[in-house]
């Protein structure tokens, strides 16, 4: 066999880390990610004349990087940095398990640096913007009103799930009947990394749900010709009776920011969780319980929503405001003296 046989090609070596995180039961969503990445990085190394991975270098994942930042975006102007950042992460996640395969002798990743990401101001909601929301769920036109009313109670259900538990939209979408304890009210959830968690919701938000559940999830389940409900079955179904998947969630929510009228935030499944979080935060619940409320690993990610309540902030800054500090300091009444014109 020839020296040329026994080198490893990009197209193999992609293959094999595919292979690698659906052997580790990754989710789909991730493997599908590092695929379209992955073979938009192998075509690109290919017009630049890489074929074999112990032909990668440093020079080419900054090259790639640099390629990104040029390229256009399905809308004409260029990528975001949010999107050349997760482009990179992925590619450098790529090549460390190639370090550490031993696929490539010298590892290649020691230098490379991922491009800064600007962040953005994100404004959250307000109470006004959630009593906006649940509004604009119901439901009306070409549906019989049997049916109008099972789409509100639904959509209000997804809204005050998704609002009071703060779990992420992927998550709603596989909740099951099973995992849906009425007398706790709890839910078991699937989180990230194949890890199930209970997630507590209160009562306000547990009250929509089982109206939903109660009164309005099976006419349409008879939709889609079940008249039985099975502890594996879905909670949220759609208007065919088959169940509610992330396209559906997507449109919801898309018809919510048209109906709702709020301008200049976004209207999403994880703007109701970040808005559980900062109110939460600022009302004073522990960080760590937080932390566990919304899935995340360590309290670096749960830290960065303590900062994005304006309210809070700005309370916090009247109370120790220097200048007050100052005011305070002094026993003359009045607001100072020292006026004289500028010669």
């Amino acid at each position: 066999m020839s020296d040329e046989n026994k080198r490893t090609t990009i197209s193999k070596a992609i293959q094999d880390f595919l292979g690698f995180h659906e052997m580790n039961k990754d989710s789909d969503e991730t493997v599908d990610n590092y695929q379209v990445s992955l073979r938009r990085f192998a075509a690109w190394l290919s017009s630049v004349g890489v074929t074999y991975v112990d032909e990668l270098s440093l020079s080419h994942l900054r090259a790639w990087v640099s390629h990104l930042q040029k390229e256009p975006s399905r809308s004409g102007g260029p990528l975001s940095d949010a999107t050349v950042h997760q482009y990179a992460l992925r590619i450098r996640v790529f090549c460390h398990w190639l370090e550490h395969e031993e696929v490539i002798e010298k590892p290649i990743t020691t230098r490379f640096k991922l491009p800064r990401v600007e962040e953005k101001f994100i404004p959250t909601f307000t109470p006004e913007d959630v009593g906006k929301l649940f509004e604009a769920c119901e439901v009306s036109g070409r549906y019989s009103l049997r049916m109008r009313r099972a789409l509100t109670v639904r959509n209000r259900a997804i809204v005050s799930v998704l609002i009071d538990s703060g779990i992420r939209r992927k998550e709603l979408v596989g909740l099951r009947l099973c995992d849906v304890d009425r007398d706790l009210r709890v839910l078991l959830v699937h989180r990230k990394g194949n890890k199930w968690q209970q997630v507590p919701i209160s009562y306000e938000g547990f009250r929509p749900l089982h109206e939903y559940l109660t009164r309005h999830r099976s006419h349409l389940a008879a939709l889609d010709g079940r008249t039985v409900a099975h502890k594996e079955d879905a909670v949220f179904l759609s208007d065919d009776g088959k169940p509610l998947g992330l396209k559906g969630i997507n449109a919801l929510f898309a018809r919510l920011h048209k109906k709702s009228g709020l301008e200049g935030k976004r209207v999403s499944p994880h703007q109701c969780r970040r808005y559980m979080a900062t109110t939460q935060l600022a009302a004073g619940r522990s960080p760590l319980d937080v932390q566990r409320q919304m899935g995340h690993t360590t309290l670096l990610m749960t830290n960065r929503y303590a900062s994005l309540n304006i309210g809070h902030l700005k309370r916090s800054h009247e109370s120790y405001s220097p200048l007050r500090a100052r005011q305070e300091g002094t026993n003359r009444p009045g607001i100072g003296t020292g006026y004289w014109e500028e010669e």
